[in-house]
């Protein structure tokens, strides 16, 4: 099949779990033979690096980029403050990328366009006039969502009213923008029934995030303690949930378990974190490898308290062997079983008692661990990915 990935921002380098996820998908369609085309916009976060590629992706895909200015200004939000559109989707759209996009489609008779992520739907209307390809849109979140949440963990009054503004705009956009796709890819369970209760009709399937397992190393045996965190931390969610850790949690844990490390890395950090680095808190920027800087660090953390989709980094860690403690709201979409391949903990205190169980018998890190790795095996292997999304879009074209 000939199909066309439109990309937020650049799959590669795999700066973070959102590039990880949009890889995933290229990765599985050209494991699948599929002819593919990607076009991506590339942002002052996300810039397009060819040489960050692999060779073999970009001379299947001939992958380019159009670059869009996405930042928020603050005179462009004020403005839209009279307006009724949404400027979380406003920023995403560009005359030039509407532009290259058509010229695209009708150069090759595409079978299936996939949308990665609401922010690409703006182009759906230019698309349809161009061409008759089935439309998805792989919903990353349920954006809309993800701002009512923080809107309503906001203490700012005036912040948690323009929180609440934007979510109610993005809601009436999404919901809109998603039933004028042919179908929808889905990451979890839980957001496919959230859009079908707020009125989505377009046909939703449910694919899970994949990654090629085989290239993790395999957990090694270990009785070391350390926690650590790797997260982009330009997005929302992120900045709330480690905020959190450190204000209610750290503390805690700190005071209990005097002896343990905690090792924080993450784009944009922001500098009231960076601050907080010190003897037993280790506080760092953006790091050059992952691999790396988890290597010698048996427990990620993952205390998210707002969010939807699917977090890419447990999967990652799951894959690793690592033992995971996280919030419920955080493990959303992973097939966990609290105990034997996944911890929960969704207050300080859960979190103390979770790390007791390994502070008192160190062998659990590595049963943990073990179980982690058999689940990632079992359910986000890049395989099966490939062979769920083949089959999505060869019935995807099927319909009328």
């Amino acid at each position: 099949m000939k199909i066309l990935q439109v990309c937020l921002k650049p799959p590669y380098p795999k700066v973070d779990g959102g590039c990880m996820a949009i890889a995933a998908i290229t990765e599985s369609l050209l494991l699948a033979k599929h002819e593919v085309k990607c076009l991506t916009i590339a942002t002052h976060k996300h810039p397009f690096k060819e040489d960050k590629i692999p060779k073999s992706v970009l001379d299947s895909t001939k992958m380019e980029a159009i670059k869009l200015d996405t930042r928020i200004k603050a005179f462009d939000a004020f403005v839209n403050l009279f307006q009724s559109s949404s400027y979380n989707i406003d920023r995403f759209y560009d005359e030039d990328f509407e532009t290259r996009l058509t010229e695209i489609v009708r150069e090759t008779k595409f079978d299936t366009i996939i949308l990665e992520s609401v922010f690409c739907t703006p182009y759906i209307d230019a698309l349809r006039k161009a061409t008759e390809a089935k439309i998805a849109v792989r919903t990353h979140n349920v954006e809309y969502h993800i701002w009512r949440n923080l809107a309503e963990g906001q203490s700012n009054i005036v912040k948690g009213w323009y929180m609440n503004l934007l979510a109610k705009r993005l809601k009436r956009y999404e919901l809109s923008a998603l039933n004028k796709a042919d179908g929808i890819l889905a990451i979890t369970e839980t957001d496919k029934s959230a859009m079908i209760s707020d009125g989505i009709t377009t046909p939703i399937s449910v694919i899970p995030i994949g990654m090629d397992i085989k290239r993790f190393p395999v957990p090694k045996k270990t009785s070391s303690l350390s926690l650590y965190h790797v997260g982009s931390m330009d997005w929302e969610p992120n900045i709330e949930g480690i905020d959190w850790f450190l204000e209610d949690v750290w503390p805690l844990i700190n005071s209990t378990f005097p002896n343990l490390e905690c090792h924080l890395a993450g784009r944009n950090m922001p500098d009231d974190f960076l601050e907080q680095n010190g003897d037993k808190l280790h506080v760092s920027a953006e790091i050059d490898s992952v691999l790396d800087f988890v290597k010698d660090k048996p427990i990620s953390i993952v205390p998210l308290l707002s969010g939807s989709g699917m977090r890419v980094k447990i999967v990652e860690a799951l894959a690793l062997g690592k033992v995971i403690i996280s919030t419920s709201l955080g493990a959303t979409g992973i097939p966990y079983t609290d105990g034997e391949n996944i911890l929960i903990a969704d207050s300080p205190e859960e979190f103390v008692e979770k790390l007791n169980i390994l502070v008192q018998d160190s062998s659990q890190i590595t049963r943990i661990g073990r179980n982690a790795r058999k689940l990632a095996e079992a359910e986000f292997d890049l395989q099966s990915l490939s062979s769920k999304l083949t089959y999505f879009c060869r019935e995807l074209s099927k319909t009328n």
